[in-house]
């Protein structure tokens, strides 16, 4: 720039213009002063002390004390039992106990004795009733054995007739028996047991029947007599015939004994419907 221009005279809008920028920037300068001073201030505030209480123990926490416990309930009256009408009585008959009257009690008395004297009678009547039964149970046990012994003489004696009948009579039908006894004893004994078992044989014989044919018998006995077994071992062809012999068999059981007192175990006998001439 040229001194001219330096030094050239200001105009009067030029001399206004350059006030209010003066102005302007003074008092931007003075808030910025402003606003710094009061920066430093707040940065330069000493900070307050920090104070802390040291404690030996926690203090006990307080516990809530409980809610007071409800009063008991008052206990409920016992009804009073009822008085019935027999318990009044009976203490009534206890303060006034009735009169009885003497001839009350007199025929009390006799009417017990009474009762007493009639259950004593029945009682005896009983056991003479039970003595009497006993008596007449007796006496038809007796009767009873002494028929029976009669009925085993009477059939003993019938044996032995018939056996004796049977020994004299001619053609015997021809048998077989076990071992015990000689061959014509147990002949003997065979006829004989076939006379004595014809009486019960109950059958009537066709007209025309042969005298060849005939049911042959196996029995076994005990040593009692008693059968242990009968057995059919050959027909006669006449099964009625044969049915009517095996029931005489079982009627005719036990068996009458030999002489000597002893049976054969196995004798086979037979039966002829029409004899032999």
């Amino acid at each position: 720039m040229t001194a001219a221009a330096l030094h050239r005279p200001r105009l009067p809008g030029e001399q206004h213009n350059t006030l209010s920028s003066f102005a302007l920037a003074l008092a931007m300068h003075a808030l910025l002063f402003g606003g710094l001073s009061l920066v430093v201030q707040w940065r330069t505030q000493p900070e307050a002390p920090v104070v802390a209480e040291l404690w030996g123990s926690l203090p006990p926490v307080e516990v809530p004390a409980p809610p007071p416990a409800p009063p008991p309930p008052a206990p409920k009256a016992e009804p009073e039992p009822e008085r019935r009408d027999a318990d009044i009585v009976v203490k009534q008959e206890k303060k006034e106990p009735p009169k009885v009257d003497p001839d009350v009690i007199k025929k009390r008395e006799e009417e017990k004795q009474r009762v007493e004297a009639e259950k004593k009678r029945i009682e005896e009547e009983k056991k003479r009733t039970e003595a009497e039964k006993k008596k007449l149970e007796a006496e038809r046990k007796r009767a009873e054995a002494r028929q029976a012994a009669e009925r085993e003489a009477q059939r003993k004696a019938d044996v032995e007739r018939l056996l004796a009948q049977a020994g004299s009579a001619q053609g015997a039908p021809q048998v077989q028996t076990g071992p015990t006894g000689g061959a014509r004893g147990s002949a003997e004994y065979a006829a004989r047991l076939v006379a004595y078992i014809k009486q019960f044989i109950v059958f009537p014989v066709p007209e025309g029947t042969s005298p060849q044919i005939y049911a042959e018998f196996e029995v076994e006995l005990l040593p009692t007599g008693e059968q242990a077994r009968v057995r059919l071992v050959k027909p006669s062809g006449l099964a009625g015939y044969d049915a009517a012999v095996e029931r005489a068999i079982g009627r005719a059981n036990p068996f009458p004994r030999k002489p000597d007192g002893t049976v054969d175990r196995v004798v086979t006998i037979r039966f002829y419907p029409v004899e032999k001439r």
